[in-house]
């Protein structure tokens, strides 16, 4: 009978997906000319079961470990286990760990695949903050249906730099300006009232803040901008809008922007 030829390998066990240590890996066997080298993965390795069955296999095979395991428990006896079957193991995240710990004095969470979760919050991010900048002051048909929050309201009442904020939480913010001189989007009035907010303010903190923005902008004080009949109109107009689709209102006279994020967070929670 023929014996089996076992091709050198490079085991990688993780309790996550075990994507570091495959990069770190692949990046040192590209320094070998060789396609006889194999690497196989496994991921998501739970208990000390798990592993004794791992090492029992690989003890058979040419090969070694490469580990990344958060759960201090886990790694010890991998080590252990690995030593006692001559099996050679090289872990890359323990020491790494233990020395932060060390310099720091901070106690790590050992959560398992956290680096996974904080990529896909950073893109949620991202993906939020251009849907915010996209759907800006909009007027025409847009695909509401795509978007987490609606913010309605007239200008100068913080929906932009509220839409930013909100995205920099992971939260898709559509804000459409009212004006009674222009028909909103239609698709407002069939969506779920939960997902719009309309903002309000008191007529003279919204003159004054209008009469600010004209005087910053270095334009005269001559159109009915900020006028109090128009503003008052305005606003009216506004309310009559978030009555007819049943949204909840928020007062924002002198609130900070993180405040009236806050509001809408809670409201719209309560409203789930």
């Amino acid at each position: 009978m023929e014996s089996v030829e076992y091709k050198p390998t490079v085991y990688i066990i993780s309790d996550s997906t075990g994507e570091t240590a495959q990069t770190a890996v692949h990046a040192a066997l590209s320094q070998f000319d060789s396609d006889d080298i194999k690497l196989k993965l496994f991921a998501h390795i739970e208990s000390m079961k798990d592993i004794t069955g791992i090492i029992a296999q690989i003890n058979k095979e040419r090969g070694f470990i490469v580990y990344t395991i958060v759960k201090p428990e886990l790694r010890l006896f991998l080590k252990e286990e690995s030593k006692k079957q001559s099996v050679i193991s090289f872990d890359m995240l323990g020491p790494i760990m233990e020395n932060i710990e060390r310099i720091s004095g901070i106690t790590p969470k050992l959560e398992p695949g956290i680096i996974r979760k904080l990529d896909k919050e950073y893109f949620k991010r991202m993906e939020a903050m251009e849907f915010a900048v996209k759907y800006d002051a909009c007027q025409r048909e847009l695909e509401l249906s795509k978007a987490d929050l609606v913010i309605l309201g007239v200008s100068r009442t913080s929906k932009t730099p509220l839409s930013m904020y909100l995205a920099h939480k992971g939260i898709k913010v559509a804000n459409i300006v009212l004006d009674f001189e222009f028909e909103p989007p239609s698709g407002i009035f069939s969506l779920p009232p939960e997902k719009v907010v309309g903002l309000t303010m008191d007529p003279d903190k919204l003159i004054e803040i209008r009469s600010e923005r004209l005087k910053a902008l270095g334009l005269p004080d001559e159109g009915v901008y900020n006028k109090e009949e128009r503003v008052i109109k305005e606003l009216k107009y506004a309310d009559s809008i978030y009555k007819k689709i049943g949204c909840p209102i928020i007062d924002i006279t002198n609130m900070a922007i993180e405040d009236i994020a806050t509001n809408i967070l809670k409201i719209t929670k309560e409203e789930e």
